[in-house]
């Protein structure tokens, strides 16, 4: 698209950064895929136990509330999908020690789809958190394991397993698929998370990601826009994929709008949310904290010093977006593609700006 103004010019970037509808087939045929396994798997060996169990599942994270971006650096940073699966809690009563079942989920999670992995040329991994399948240098599969109270309802409804996404079709499988959960669908109570402790094992600990999935998956496309674009930010400044949790920029916003909606005036509005970064007063300790925008009673962390880095880079950006050095939206989006790399576009004539000196060079991006 020609841009004629520098917030076209954020539409553009948000366009460039967006998942390509090769990635999102791929990610739908490996989620069928994924699934119908672990249903499949989990179902044969808790049935040998005697009492078999049917997993349930949930898109969660940026694939749930739709912050997905194109990675900046592969494979440093890849796109993310993040699918809950869901035990009754059953499973692990049924268990003499709780951190057995931890253990044994794990393990026989780990014992489907690392042969399903192999066969589809994917590299499979327990994680601390969640198991990790890397489907390609740009693309990860996380799957977190849950249990929930074991009253959550059966779900009954289902769809097609050739589901439509974009317009696509996908046939990973020809029989019925039993829809996702939904938030409805699950207690508000007794979901725990398997995660992996210092010592090497896996035990449980109570982790409800509703509230906060909730929150994200309730704003509209101009939050959305904004997240991205922080999302972007964060990619092109910090390549090694270490920087800033996305889930802490986006409370960074929200606390820098009072969780108010966003306009469509891109720039006015990550003007506001930079500023605010830069604003913000740096703690005696190892890591700085945002209010968790669902539940102000918790607060999302990042490291100190990443949150130092992002704070110097915070000032140059919000130069840029305001013009401080020429104020022609021509040479703001020319500094602005420092900041976001070459899948920022810029307005054609700012080559023509009258300039101080000459521009510095631009990373690829």
């Amino acid at each position: 698209m020609e841009c004629k103004s520098l917030n076209d010019c954020f539409r553009g970037y948000l366009k460039e950064i967006e998942v390509s509808q090769e990635v999102k087939e791929t990610l739908e045929d490996a989620r069928l895929k994924i699934k119908r396994a672990l249903t499949d798997g989990i179902g044969e060996r808790t049935a040998q136990e005697g009492n078999r169990i049917v997993p349930h599942f949930m898109r969660q994270g940026s694939a749930g509330y739709k912050t997905q971006n194109m990675p900046c650096c592969p494979p440093a940073q890849q796109v993310d999908f993040d699918y809950g699966c869901y035990l009754p809690l059953s499973y692990h009563e049924d268990k003499s020690e709780p951190r057995e079942a931890a253990n044994d989920f794990f393990d026989m999670v780990d014992s489907i789809l690392k042969p399903l992995a192999k066969v589809n040329g994917w590299t499979a991994e327990k994680k601390k958190k969640s198991y990790c399948l890397t489907l390609s240098q740009e693309i990860r599969f996380d799957v977190p394991l849950y249990s929930a109270d074991k009253d959550f309802p059966k779900i009954r409804d289902m769809q097609s397993a050739n589901e439509s996404v974009q317009g696509s079709t996908y046939s990973a499988c020809d029989e019925q698929e039993e829809r996702d959960l939904d938030w409805d669908d699950l207690p508000t109570e007794s979901i725990m998370l398997a995660y992996r402790e210092d010592n090497g094992l896996y035990s449980w600990k109570k982790s409800d990601p509703r509230m906060l999935n909730l929150y994200f998956m309730n704003k509209d496309d101009d939050d959305r826009a904004i997240y991205r674009i922080l999302k972007g930010w964060r990619d092109f400044n910090f390549q090694d994929g270490k920087g800033p949790s996305s889930i802490f920029l986006m409370s960074l916003a929200e606390k820098a709008n009072a969780g108010k909606s966003f306009t469509d005036d891109i720039s006015a509005e990550l003007l506001k949310v930079l500023r605010f970064i830069k604003s913000m007063a740096l703690p005696d300790g190892d890591e700085v904290s945002v209010e968790n925008p669902a539940d102000p009673r918790e607060g999302i962390k990042c490291p100190t010093e990443k949150f130092k880095e992002l704070q110097s880079r915070a000032v140059g950006f919000a130069s840029a977006i305001a013009g401080n050095m020429d104020p022609s939206d021509a040479a703001r989006s020319l500094a602005v593609q420092r900041h976001l790399g070459k899948r920022f576009p810029v307005i054609k004539d700012s080559v023509q700006i009258n300039r101080r000196g000459a521009l510095p060079s631009v990373r690829a991006g």
